[in-house]
């Protein structure tokens, strides 16, 4: 694990909006369901060209960028990627947006409306579970009806949920924002 900085999320409010850059690490999905209200960039983990972004973001060079992302796992993998290249005046938000939202910071999206009536796309967690579980149960029913070969699916993805409660980094949840049904939004 390489050395960066952690900051509270309360202290995330001090901050020098003018000489730091706050950066959103999640994916576009998960951005647009619930997000900070203050400035920032979205950019997720797995489209993060670090170089790109100090050059564009960060011209003076010694801005300081704070990361944030769910819960710190995907914002501490950035971090360690700007330190990598060199940029070390990197922090990381510890807790995440879900530290953010408990310690009363302003959060916007579309799940943060209180209209029950609006149409709102199902979240990424919520597709995490739908599809596990129908993988499972047909695992489980492949199994029962034909070959016990089948046992392999849902051990398989049991595996795979038991990875990312322990490592908070989900596979499925990465494949399934790719997904058609949600890139079709636009991007806040």
């Amino acid at each position: 694990m390489t050395d960066h900085s952690l900051i509270s999320s309360q202290d995330l409010k001090k901050i020098d909006s003018g000489n730091s850059v706050i950066l959103d690490v999640r994916t576009k999905m998960e951005h647009d369901e619930k997000r900070l209200a203050q400035p920032h960039i979205n950019l997720p983990l797995d489209e993060l060209d670090v170089k790109k972004f100090i050059a564009e973001n960060c011209k003076n060079g010694n801005k300081s960028i704070y990361i944030l992302c769910g819960g710190g796992t995907r914002a501490r993998k950035a971090a360690d990627k700007f330190i990598a290249a060199g940029y070390e005046n990197i922090k990381v938000i510890d807790g995440g947006l879900r530290a953010c939202e408990a310690c009363g910071e302003k959060l916007a999206g579309y799940s943060t409306k209180q209209c029950s009536l609006q149409k709102t796309p199902i979240s990424l967690e919520r597709q995490v579970r739908i599809a596990a579980g129908l993988i499972i149960f047909f695992g489980s029913l492949l199994t029962l009806l034909y070959s016990t070969i089948f046992t392999i699916i849902p051990l398989f993805v049991g595996a795979g949920l038991v990875f990312a409660g322990i490592t908070d980094n989900c596979t499925m949840a990465l494949i399934l924002a790719k997904a058609p049904w949600n890139n079709n939004k636009k991007t806040k």
